[in-house]
């Protein structure tokens, strides 16, 4: 019987993703932090994508996920 599900990580693969971004956090959060990333850059107002992105880095902070901001940042196509 083959399985239907398709794994999360099918989708964060997917993309114009052009490098990962290098997780600093104990927990894996790479995936999630490139998935708000791929959706930044949809973004398409270089300056509201760069507002955006700050007040992202500040949720992170607070949520205590640690990763490369200036990687982030390239990630969002700032």
């Amino acid at each position: 019987m083959k399985n239907h599900i398709t794994e999360f990580s099918q989708y964060i693969s997917e993309g114009d993703k052009t490098r990962a971004i290098q997780d600093l956090s104990p927990r894996d959060e790479r995936p999630m932090v490139e998935g708000v990333a791929s959706i930044l850059r949809k973004v398409r107002d270089i300056k509201n994508r760069r507002e955006i992105a700050k007040a992202q880095i500040r949720e992170f902070k607070r949520d205590g996920i640690k990763f490369d901001y200036a990687e982030f940042l390239e990630l969002c196509g700032l």
